[in-house]
């Protein structure tokens, strides 16, 4: 397909673009935003006699069998190759388990432009990267100042790894993937595996704090990459888990600097444990030899299964995440026998009057914090939608939500950016109509201008995705299974992806 030669912005004033890249000109020099070169859809306007014409009309189609005729207007779905596939996947009711194979998409290969070390690039961290670390229910300043009092003591191999991953993390902030941001990671993990090996962690609360804190770097790092990543935000993510555990830090206190830090990991954990109860590939092992491959065959997600954070139950912020996390343990799918039994709907409407019961605004006043009651809010009704509908078989009638969901439609996707990607993840799965599909496009676009806000583009595609497929069913009279159409979305990227 042809390139535009004229942007947006210049068509719209009905005037001659230069055609510059990647901007006009001429938008610049009349400060202008460019609305770039991009193809659009566009629609006949009510009364557009010369673009209204239509091609004529389909015939009735679609018998089942050969007596039985049913009539259907046909109506066109925008999906790809890739989304038909996905869709075969899906629709294949009668079988419980299955694993959805991995579709490759070719990454953006990295610009290895910027090779020298930035001097300031540490005051870089402090002044502007620290705002992108994803947190949830406290200030990123408080984590800020966490991790530079301990990168600042660069006496241990722990604080050498968090100081390069401070410096990699503020590299991939500043100008992107390039090679130093690249070589600075690259030496954070050589330190941070040498200070497992040379220093005594479990005895030494501050090394273990450093060697957590540049664990939740790197892996902050992953979550940041524009493209897909790596997955290793997973690994990044358990690692500074398994040493909370393994050490004195989960007695820390919650007010603390290192509190900061353990709230921040358990975030990130609990979200792990989502993506993972979506993720149909068959283990997350990487290859290893056979001798080695026995021994790891039941230890596919050793944090996950034996730890639970142990956070305090009376602040709705570490209450909602604990309730996520007992969310994605227990369901199972609706396939399933165990689903059946009446011990676990019991648990399932325990579970469910929690997560209603949770009171933020006595807890959290909106004037003391509202950015951190606002997303608690979010959580506890993203948390709510989403246990009713994964825990509700395909063959009963859809819950009634309409109340819940209208009216996040009404305030939050209209009016806010959206800083944690699992309330937009739940609240894209109910738009069922074309303005409230334009919603979450408006809120995904309003996200993608806060510089503050990592790469959406991932979340963006997966809902995409869930969109479409949720068009083939409603064509296709299929029965909408709304865990496997979330799995088979959330599946078929090439890593793990984080909603934090």
């Amino acid at each position: 397909m042809k390139t535009r030669k004229c942007c947006w912005t210049c068509t719209a004033r009905k005037i001659q673009c230069d055609g510059a890249l990647p901007t006009c000109m001429k938008c610049a020099r009349s400060q202008r935003e460019c609305e770039g070169y991009e193809l659009r859809l566009s629609w006949p306007r009510e009364g557009d006699k010369k673009r209204a014409l239509k091609g004529i009309d389909a015939p009735a189609m679609m018998t089942i069998g050969t007596s039985n005729k049913i009539t259907v207007n046909p109506f066109f779905v925008n999906a790809t190759s890739h989304d038909m596939e996905l869709y075969g996947y899906s629709s294949l009711q009668n079988q419980q388990c299955h694993t959805t194979p991995s579709f490759p998409r070719l990454l953006r290969q990295p610009q290895l432009g910027v090779v020298h070390m930035d001097p300031d690039l540490f005051h870089h961290f402090q002044n502007f990267a620290y705002r992108s670390l994803v947190t949830f229910g406290q200030n990123t300043g408080k984590i800020r100042n966490a991790l530079m009092s301990m990168a600042l003591a660069r006496d241990t191999t722990s604080g050498l790894a968090l100081f390069h991953a401070l410096l990699a993390y503020a590299s991939l902030h500043r100008h992107g993937l390039n090679e130093q941001a690249v070589k600075l990671k690259i030496q954070a993990i050589h330190y941070l595996s040498a200070s497992v090996t040379s220093e005594a962690l479990v005895l030494h609360v501050g090394k273990a704090a450093q060697h957590v804190a540049a664990s939740m770097v790197l892996g902050a790092f992953e979550i940041m990459q524009p493209s897909e990543g790596s997955g290793e935000w997973l690994w990044h993510t358990w690692g500074a888990v398994d040493m909370i555990h393994a050490t004195q830090l989960k007695d820390e206190p919650h007010d603390s600097g290192v509190g900061h830090l353990l709230d921040w990991a358990y975030y990130h954990e609990t979200q792990s444990r989502f993506a993972l109860h979506h993720w149909r590939h068959k283990s997350l092992i990487p290859s290893t030899s056979t001798k080695q491959h026995s021994r790891l065959q039941g230890l596919q997600y050793p944090p996950l299964t034996r730890y639970r954070p142990n956070i305090p139950p009376v602040n709705p912020t570490y209450a909602i995440l604990n309730l996520l996390s007992e969310v994605c343990d227990t369901l199972v799918d609706q396939r399933d026998p165990r689903s059946q039994n009446e011990s676990y709907q019991n648990r399932l409407k325990d579970l469910g009057g929690r997560v209603r019961d949770i009171s933020v605004k006595t807890a959290i006043p909106s004037t003391a914090d509202p950015d951190a009651a606002f997303a608690v809010e979010l959580y506890q009704m993203a948390t709510q939608i989403y246990l009713v509908r994964a825990s509700q078989s395909p063959w009963e009638p859809p819950a009634n939500l309409d109340t819940l969901v209208e009216a996040a439609f009404a305030g939050p996707v209209q009016s806010c950016s959206c800083e944690h990607f699992f309330p937009l993840l739940i609240l894209a799965c109910e738009a069922q109509r074309d303005e409230q599909r334009i919603g979450i496009i408006n809120l995904i676009e309003r996200t993608q201008r806060d510089v503050r806000i990592r790469s959406i583009q991932a979340v963006k595609n997966t809902i995409q995705s869930i969109w479409v497929q949720q068009d083939l069913h409603k064509d296709d009279d299929v029965l909408v299974d709304y865990l496997g159409i979330l799995s088979s979305a959330i599946s078929s990227s090439n890593t793990v992806p984080s909603f934090a």
